[in-house]
């Protein structure tokens, strides 16, 4: 249940998404693990110092892919991809 409730909750932060936010800070090379609301001010807010982007949101069913590149996509990202892991949702894109 606890999944099925996160992967609405990622769903829906990806399709309304808030104005905003703070950068956050990314190490190279580093995959960062988020919750489902960290993405509300865009995810353009957790890029590393050469325009990549990694994040793993846990517990969350594949079901929230298509989603989630819409809204990579929408934000100017390129060579997305989502990919289902153990315990998760992989999100890769370059900027």
């Amino acid at each position: 249940m606890t999944r099925m409730l996160r992967t609405i909750a990622l769903i829906w932060h990806a399709l309304h998404p808030a104005q905003g936010g703070t950068p956050q800070p990314v190490e190279p090379d580093r995959v960062r693990e988020c919750e489902p609301a960290d993405i509300r001010g865009g995810m353009g807010l957790f890029l590393d110092a050469s325009g990549e982007l990694r994040l793993f949101v846990p517990n969350c069913r594949g079901l929230a892919a298509p989603v989630v590149l819409f809204r990579l996509k929408r934000e100017g990202f390129s060579r997305c991809s989502v990919r289902i892991s153990a315990g998760g949702l992989l999100i890769q894109a370059r900027r």
